[in-house]
């Protein structure tokens, strides 16, 4: 880690470090998850679950030349994977049974949206900053008693930036890949009467069922008092979802939410259903000048069989969408087929880089690295994001599974 161009500095809180040198390295039009306003939400809402350390690497004169975001998580050890990975994993617990509590230290924060926590600029040496940064994971990793360090949610451009992990120790794995919806229509509408009649029909019908549901739909910025809006009853319509989840990450308290409304008004978005005086449904979006993220949804299953609320959800997530003119739409990493045949979402790779804190995990990953691990192919690339064709038409019922775990 001794390198005569490079020092650091590492503080626990983003409240500790200056914002506008944090901001030198990233793009303020492009990329909210760097946002120190989004990582104080998660500071705020999230301390008493998590620790936190910041590192700033600067060169021989002081420039910022690389940051970065780590956080100490406990989390299932089943939680990360699913299928026979999912089943190898709770055998392994029945014999080790730390490991259903074990501790990570992430290269990111404990939000699972798709967006990594590592910038640099563009004459850093890459490898000898991820040496800096994996001395501070290491360190923080002893101190935390973690059997994990992992690089989460890592894009094909950032895997590019990020290879001299391999020659520390790191394995790079598959995450699940990101949906991306088009970007280059009006709005929703504008989409639909580009898509064949077949398919804008089935959307149509579904348009109806809403709307003969009587629900009443209320669209607003975090501004518009929204962390008030956010009651912990509307929250248990989003743990409705995440408890169907088939991979559960962690706990996403209310109070999250309500941060992030408070702390970036005017970069959120809701969309909060209505039925009567009682919120049955909502979405949250989080946008910059060129890039939106729909976050998270949540909703009432009663109320989603009689009105194709889930779908109508998304339809009007990509409608607030492309009424922003964005450059970038991302739609989260689950739901792929729901995505794809009702939005035209294509998918782009993602990646991990994970390696053992501590001997016994270094252990268990030589043993059963593919299986805690397993592949995860691009099932709808770009090329496959046709509008002229219907992929079918799944219904409510047969997508709700897939629906569930839209985070």
């Amino acid at each position: 880690m001794n390198d005569p161009r490079y020092s650091y500095d590492v503080q626990d809180s983003i409240r500790k470090l200056d914002w506008a040198e944090w901001d030198s390295l990233r793009d303020v039009k492009s990329d909210p998850f760097m946002d120190p306003r989004f990582i104080e939400a998660v500071e705020n809402s999230m301390g008493d679950q998590c620790r936190f350390r910041h590192v700033v690497v600067r060169d021989a004169q002081g420039r910022p030349m690389a940051t970065a975001c780590l956080s100490s998580f406990v989390i299932g050890g089943a939680s990360l994977a699913k299928g026979a990975a999912g089943k190898f994993l709770r055998l392994v617990q029945r014999a080790i049974p730390w490991i259903n509590r074990s501790t990570l230290i992430l290269c990111g924060l404990p939000v699972s949206a798709g967006q990594s926590h590592i910038r640099f600029a563009p004459d850093t040496d890459r490898a000898a900053a991820l040496r800096i940064v994996d001395a501070v994971a290491r360190k923080f990793a002893s101190a935390e008693w973690a059997r994990l360090i992992l690089f989460k949610e890592i894009d094909p451009d950032g895997c590019r930036e990020l290879a001299p992990l391999v020659s520390l120790g790191y394995r790079r794995a598959d995450s699940f890949p990101l949906n991306h919806a088009p970007c280059e229509y009006g709005d929703f509408e504008n989409y639909l009467s580009h898509v064949n009649s077949k398919k804008r029909w089935k959307t149509r019908r579904s348009q109806q069922k809403f709307a003969n549901s009587g629900l009443r739909v209320v669209k607003c910025f975090g501004r518009d008092h929204v962390a008030e809006l956010y009651t912990d009853d509307v929250h248990r319509l989003f743990e409705a979802v995440e408890n169907r989840s088939a991979v559960q990450f962690g706990n996403l308290p209310a109070e999250f939410l309500r941060e992030l409304a408070r702390r970036l008004p005017d970069n959120t978005a809701f969309t909060f259903v209505y039925r009567g005086d009682e919120v049955v449904g909502f979405s949250a979006s989080l946008f910059s000048e060129t890039t939106f993220h729909s976050l998270f949804v949540g909703l009432d299953y009663g109320v989603n069989s009689q009105s194709d609320l889930y779908f109508n959800l998304l339809y009007d997530v990509v409608d607030i969408a492309l009424r922003r003119r964005p450059q970038k739409i991302v739609a989260g990493q689950t739901a792929d087929a729901v995505k794809h045949h009702k939005l035209g979402c294509y998918q782009l790779p993602m990646s991990l880089y994970v390696k053992g804190g501590r001997w016994s995990m270094r252990l268990v990953l030589k043993i059963a690295f593919s299986w805690i691990f397993p592949p995860h192919p691009v099932e709808f690339p770009r090329e496959t994001a046709q509008l002229d064709t219907d992929g079918g038409d799944a219904s409510v019922d047969d997508l709700a599974v897939e629906a569930d775990a839209d985070r």
